[in-house]
């Protein structure tokens, strides 16, 4: 049987290491990029400037050529660059479902109690998030998509349980959950949940979530781990990455992966 290849759509930026830079890098030929934004650099960069791709064109031939070569495909939703694409990605995963193994999405909407996605993509996310078999939001992102104010003030517990009424048939893993001034913690709902934290790292790099995201989706996926197998050694990979690019004094996550 041959292996899904991952269906991927998110931006690109040409400076930086982050969404769809770091997944290609991760899983190399395993990967269809589609960039729903395309970027010069990383936002907190100066002088980005954003450009829009043929998003329709790209994606629906994306799908026509996979249903042509009979691949299986594994769709992973990420960044949204306007709130109409995601009409256009459920429009073709009801078209291609047959090609679709499993959606996965990362429902970027903000972080650190700040959203920094327009309201109108915001407001989208439930669609799509209905439609996934797991989502990967952060706990900013958790308390939006469940209607609550980014910086609100609550216990995961209320966050998840308000999650799990929304959304009862997708599995939710929730990332960089603060457990104390020291340690960030993964944390996952499902038949087996737990927290599995590292020391809090003096720095923090953008695409450190696609960084897990994608090593998570390599390890499942292609080199077999159990499913909170790959959780954990997708968290201490990207722990090490992350240290190792503070190490060596880097502006940007240093990719030193073996995809094989």
């Amino acid at each position: 049987m041959k292996s899904p290849h991952i269906l991927a759509i998110s931006s690109f930026a040409v400076h930086g290491t982050a969404s769809l830079k770091t997944f290609i890098t991760v899983l190399g030929e395993k990967i269809l990029p589609v960039p729903s934004l395309m970027l010069n650099g990383l936002t907190n960069m100066s002088l980005v400037k954003k450009f829009d791709p043929p998003f329709r064109e790209l994606l629906q031939g994306t799908f026509e050529l996979a249903a042509d070569r009979t691949l299986e495909l594994i769709l992973y939703i990420g960044y949204l660059g306007k709130a109409e694409q995601a009409d256009i990605i459920l429009e073709m995963a009801s078209v291609y479902r047959n090609q679709i193994k499993m959606i996965i999405t990362d429902p970027v909407s903000g972080d650190h109690g700040k959203k920094y996605v327009p309201d109108e993509v915001i407001a989208r996310w439930p669609d799509i998030i209905r439609r996934s078999d797991m989502v990967f939001p952060n706990q900013t992102e958790l308390k939006i998509l469940t209607g609550n104010a980014p910086d609100a003030n609550m216990e995961n517990d209320a966050l998840i349980e308000q999650f799990h009424k929304l959304y009862p048939e997708t599995k939710l893993i929730i990332t960089s959950i603060k457990t104390g001034d020291n340690a960030i913690g993964l944390s996952v709902t499902g038949d087996k949940p737990f927290i599995y934290s590292h020391n809090l790292l003096p720095k923090n790099y953008g695409g450190s979530g696609d960084l897990f995201l994608s090593l998570f989706i390599l390890n499942h996926f292609y080199k077999n781990f159990s499913f909170d197998d790959a959780l954990r050694f997708a968290a201490d990979q990207t722990y090490n990455i992350i240290k190792n690019s503070i190490e060596k004094g880097s502006d940007d996550l240093i990719l030193e992966v073996n995809n094989n």
